[in-house]
């Protein structure tokens, strides 16, 4: 069923091809919220290991795959590790006023903050005090209060106090300007992730990334705790700092997937700068053929409210248009008032904005910068041919077996939105392609022979009403055999003999 004009959506479209991630939190506890999620369009749910402890995200692991199996719908997890978070010491009473043009000392011994003068401010990583340097900036509160270093001596840190305001106990503290000097990925995050491994999770995301150098650390610790020389778990790198987006290119090649993490972004740079900085990194993730993710504030306002703002609509809409393969929802759905209603809202402004984009023929990231190559893969390999072939024969869709998800994620980089229905005997594979844009995956029992694809597809897309009678699909056939060939990919119509 098609739109009938492109500002309408499909509501019988099944293949929607924006992942929607849920984070989990107090607001979405229980089997009962966990599944109304799932039922309006969440399709993949992340652990912040910041808050709760392992015992508390393993019996939310526990009912959401309960939940899963239920409604037989594979979900996703992402657990995401919290990394080295900078925090002020205890604070007294209800907190300390900071006063514009205030000296103030950062001291490493300080373990309560009091209302004194001069005040004297204790943080929760001492040592990064060794880091700033004078003219450097120091924020507090997501940027609310903000200081600049003026000397440093005897391991203290003078400040003056630039924008006042009341600080409290365990508030953030952000050093955008100071190269620290912290190992990754942290004690708590090797613990975190060796438990997400034994868990089985799908995806990890490091948190505080600035090299490609903390990707590989962490992909050596994943190693390692496996046992068996093999990365379990995919990692998702979380761009938020200003040495991530000078290292982007390196950390895309390292990591299997971004997020484009706007709240620390915004803090730690210009929050003018965020939005092309967004773009620019949704171009190189396109380009690389790998995920992205846009997370941050999407539909804030419905913390509180039932119905997003029309900003936030066309803030999740546009980066659908740009080709984000997920958008995510954090305090929305972890402490907001209608987490459901907050799903349900991203579920119809993707599918809007998805159906809007087939009908008026728009190609996904069409106005950012040019890409390095126009297909994916090396020309004359299966999945260039395979997209070439799509797009000259006007198919419905591509069915592929995907033992690994490596050919349905390079399928899903395709731009002229054409759903991918992705074949893998592997639970864990299929959990994991639902971050792949306009994919939707399939667990079978055994891959089908390659001369049993043509017949095994038509009767996939013809169970989900993806096509009929006299439309075309490009079928892919098995993985290569050992000696590196398989068939060229075929266009069958359907209802037809051959």
């Amino acid at each position: 069923m098609v739109a009938e004009h492109p500002f309408q959506f499909d509501e019988c479209n099944e293949h929607f091809r924006t992942a929607i991630i849920a984070t989990l939190g107090p607001a979405s506890s229980g089997p009962d919220v966990l599944g109304r999620l799932v039922d309006a369009g969440a399709s993949m749910f992340r652990l912040n290991f910041s808050h709760g402890t392992l015992e508390e995200h393993g019996q939310t692991l526990k009912e959401l795959r309960a939940v899963s199996h239920e409604r037989d719908v594979p979900v996703a997890v992402l657990g995401d590790l919290s990394g080295p978070k900078i925090r002020l010491v205890k604070v007294e009473g209800d907190g300390v006023e900071l006063q514009e043009g205030m000296d103030v000392i950062f001291d490493p011994t300080c373990t309560l903050v009091l209302q004194e003068e001069p005040t004297r401010l204790g943080c929760s990583l001492p040592r990064v005090l060794e880091s700033i340097e004078p003219g450097q900036r120091v924020l507090i509160d997501d940027g609310h209060v903000r200081l600049r270093a003026t000397g440093c001596s005897n391991g203290c840190v003078q400040c003056s106090v630039e924008t006042g305001g009341r600080i409290s106990t365990h508030k953030g503290i952000n050093l955008p300007d100071s190269g620290l000097m912290i190992d990754m990925p942290t004690e708590a995050d090797r613990a975190c992730a060796a438990w997400a491994i034994e868990q089985g999770l799908d995806w990890l995301a490091m948190s505080f990334v600035r090299t490609a150098a903390d990707i590989e650390s962490l992909d050596a610790h994943l190693r390692v705790c496996a046992g068996s020389g093999k990365r379990l778990i995919p990692i998702i790198a979380k761009m938020e700092v200003p040495s991530a987006i000078e290292h982007a290119a390196s950390i895309i090649d390292a990591a299997d997937a971004i997020m484009v993490a706007r709240g620390d972004l915004g803090v730690e740079l210009d929050f003018a700068q965020v939005p092309a900085i967004q773009k620019h990194l949704l171009s190189l993730c396109r380009d690389a053929g790998i995920p992205c993710v846009i997370a941050t504030q999407m539909l804030q306002s419905m913390i509180e409210s039932p119905t997003p703002t029309r900003a936030e609509a066309s803030d999740v809409a546009n980066s659908i248009f740009d080709g984000a393969d997920g958008v995510m929802l954090s305090g929305e759905t972890a402490v907001g008032q209608y987490p459901v209603e907050a799903v349900a809202a991203m579920n119809r402004i993707t599918r809007a904005t998805e159906t809007s984009m087939r009908t008026m023929h728009l190609e996904s990231g069409g106005d950012l910068e040019a890409p390095r190559c126009e297909l994916p893969g090396a020309p004359g390999s299966p999945v260039h041919m395979a997209w070439t072939m799509a797009r000259e024969s006007n198919v419905r869709c591509i069915v592929v077996p995907s033992s690994s998800g490596r050919r349905a994620r390079l399928l899903s980089r395709n731009n002229f939105l054409l759903p991918v229905l992705a074949l893998s005997p592997e639970e864990r594979v299929v959990r994991r392609m639902l971050l792949y844009r306009g994919v939707t995956p399939v667990q079978v029992d055994s891959m089908p022979a390659a001369e049993d694809m043509v017949e095994t597809a038509e009767r996939l897309v013809r169970d989900r009403g993806w096509a009929v009678d006299g439309d075309s699909i490009l079928v892919m056939a098995d993985e290569p055999g050992p000696d590196g060939s398989e068939p060229d990919p075929v266009v069958h119509r359907l209802g037809s003999e051959g």
